[in-house]
């Protein structure tokens, strides 16, 4: 005898799958399931309106800027939370998937690490739409890049040069010679780069230059113009102006707010 398969009145209709769209309109507002994404290993989840503001951000996101609280950060933008040239490059590739829908995916930038120091992160954005198709705001995650895993794929064949990079930055690093490590000519080395990381391996350097300096303004006393020569600038002024570039701050400022930026 066959078993009944009737469903009950009070038993809900289950689409069949592999029909997602519908099965996520069956889901109560309650449903939460938002909150899966605060236990994703060495990742950082946001969700911003089409003015930049933060309506949703994972538990491990305030700790890294400073707040307590997840609701502390709400309803604030970028330019509240970062140096202003590091989010007014945020804000541009906001802006670049708002207007056209279009998800940047895998790109390599450059942010502060839970310890106040500038470390690498591959980044996600993805367009948020309503109902109606238009675009209300944009989901972004923030994975960090292990040590090890210098660059995300096709960046493994860089190992070499980037090795090489972050063990003399005290030294000229010509991009010929660098290319020559791994029997390339300059243009096939600025061709792979932008390809691994979206940089110039001469943006590339710089920003290992910078975020070493952070490393030594936040755990010494060394004078400032020992960390410039230290990591390849004979010219204090010339490396402020750089520093100052990369994350709107001069390199004292970084070194007077680093409490700020260390604290828990």
């Amino acid at each position: 005898m066959r078993r009944s398969t009737s469903r009950s009145e009070d038993e809900p209709r289950i689409p069949r799958l592999p029909d997602f769209e519908k099965f996520l309109e069956c889901l109560a507002p309650a449903s939460q399931l938002h909150l899966a994404l605060n236990h994703l290993a060495d990742t950082r989840v946001v969700v911003k309106d089409r003015r930049g503001r933060f309506l949703w951000v994972s538990d491990n996101v305030p700790a890294r800027h400073g707040y307590n609280s997840v609701q502390e950060m709400l309803g604030l933008t970028d330019t509240d939370i970062n140096p202003k040239e590091l989010a007014a490059l945020y804000e541009q590739d906001d802006a670049f998937v708002l207007r056209t829908g279009r998800p940047i995916l895998g790109k390599t930038e450059i942010a502060f690490d839970e310890l106040g120091l500038p470390g690498w992160f591959s980044v996600n954005k993805l367009p948020l739409r309503d109902r109606r198709q238009r675009i209300i705001g944009l989901i972004a995650t923030i994975q960090t890049i292990p040590e090890g895993r210098s660059l995300p794929a096709p960046g493994g064949e860089l190992r070499t040069v980037i090795g090489y990079i972050r063990s003399h930055l005290d030294d000229p690093l010509r991009i010929g010679e660098l290319a020559a490590l791994i029997h390339l000519t300059p243009r096939q080395l600025e061709r792979r780069f932008r390809q691994a990381t979206g940089l110039t391996p001469s943006r590339f350097i710089t920003r290992c230059r910078v975020a070493e300096a952070c490393r030594q303004l936040r755990d010494t006393d060394a004078p400032i113009g020992r960390i410039a020569v230290s990591v390849g600038y004979y010219d204090q002024s010339a490396f402020t102006k750089v520093f100052r570039q990369q994350l709107g701050l001069t390199p004292l400022q970084f070194r007077k707010s680093r409490s700020r930026l260390n604290r828990p």
